[in-house]
This record gives structure tokens, sequence and C-alpha cells, in this order.
């Protein structure tokens, strides 16, 4: 039969033990914790507020706040290639400034042919944007593009009138690390100031305006007669 001091010493190496074990669970959860919300950043591949990031990770915004600032510090202690910001309203996983037009060149050339990006260009230049001046640019075979960039999430399309309403949309902006419309004006103006040429004569698209409401009903069967009627102007 074991003394009194005996176990008192007994109980506070079990104490000590389930405090260590107890430590170890938790920084194990956090770890864990983390490794999701750098998932989560990742996979989405834009800005995210706290609250949508704690809705995704089941847990509190406090603590995925926690999480945050300690995967901002891990990414700014190594020479990693990517960096995670916090932009006041949100939280972005990209990549590092010297790296960004080498990513920028690979991710549009597998995800968007080029011709897809003319047509999203000229869409850029004057958005918000009718349908069918896009079309009376780039002709019929913008329609798959436009299908594409839709579906790609590039841009938003919207009923107006018997044509449709183009914006661009958020992953536009943070796909191209733009903050809004004007910015990408004002690229296009600087790029035409150096005497290049603006996107897919872009100059010929007019922005809303109710002229062009009537010409976009022939899409639902532009592969038979209605070709003819939107090819009036090569890009």
């Amino acid at each position: 039969m074991q003394s009194a001091p005996e176990l008192i010493v007994l109980i506070s190496k079990k104490l000590k033990l389930n405090a260590i074990n107890r430590t170890k669970m938790h920084e194990s959860k956090m770890e864990e914790l983390k490794n999701k919300v750098e998932a989560v950043l990742f996979s989405s591949g834009k800005k995210m507020s706290v609250e949508e990031i704690a809705r995704l990770c089941r847990t509190t915004a406090v603590t995925i706040i926690q999480q945050l600032q300690e995967l901002k510090n891990d990414y700014d202690s190594k020479n990693s290639s990517l960096l995670l910001i916090d932009e006041g309203d949100g939280w972005k996983l990209t990549v590092r400034e010297q790296y960004s037009s080498v990513v920028r060149k690979i991710v549009a050339e597998t995800e968007l042919t080029k011709t897809m990006m003319e047509t999203l260009a000229v869409i850029a230049w004057k958005a918000p944007v009718l349908q069918s001046g896009i079309i009376k640019v780039r002709t019929n075979k913008a329609y798959d593009h436009l299908r594409e960039l839709e579906s790609s999430g590039f841009i938003s399309r919207e009923k107006h009138g018997r044509t449709k309403l183009l914006r661009l949309t958020e992953r536009f902006f943070n796909y191209f690390d733009l903050r809004n419309a004007e910015e990408v004006k004002e690229k296009f103006r600087v790029e035409e100031a150096k005497g290049e040429p603006q996107a897919a004569s872009s100059e010929n698209v007019q922005q809303v305006s109710p002229e062009g409401e009537s010409r976009d009903s022939e899409e639902r069967n532009y592969s038979g007669k209605a070709q003819g009627s939107d090819r009036t102007t090569s890009p």
C-alpha cells in the first residue's frame, strides 16, 4: 500500500501528464485548423472575409483571426513565393509580386484561349456593355466565348430587353489583381499611350445604351439564319 506522500507525488505526475497531453492535443487541433484555413484560401483563389472562413471551417471568427495571423507569420518568416494579405475587409492568399507575371501568363494560357482573352478584353474596356455590341465587334463566334467566360466566373450576363447586359465579376478583378473597373480602363489608357492597339477594336463597342437592345434575340439560333446579321465587323 502506497503512503500518502507517494500517492501525492503519483497524482501530481498524473496531472502534469494530463496537462501536457491536453496541450499537445490543443496544439494539434489548432495546427489542423490552420491547415484548413490555408486550404480554404488556396482553393477559393479570392479574398475571403473572416466570417466566411469561420463558417466553412466551423469555428468562431476570433479563432480564425488567430489562425490567420499565425499563417501570415509563417509565410512572412520563410522564403515562400506565396504571401497572405490582410486587406481589411478580407484575407487573400496570393503570389508575391516578383512571381505574379509568370503565374498570370501560365494561368491565362491554361484557362483561357487567346481568342477568349481578346473577347474578355473588349468587355473589360467597356463594361458594363451590351452583348449585342460585343457580337458586332467579335462576330458570332463570341457567343461561345461569352458562355465560357460566364461559366468560368469572369463575367455575368443578365437580361436587358432583347439582349443581355455584361458585367465584370469579382473573380475577374481578383484574377487579374485589379481593384475596380476604373483601374482596368486606366491600364488600357496607359497601353494606348505607349502605342499599343486597344483591345480588339474595343473603340467600336458602345457602352449600355438603348440602341443595342433589339439585336441579341438571334443568339438562340445564330448557327442558322442569324449568322449573317451580326457578321458586320471583323475582330
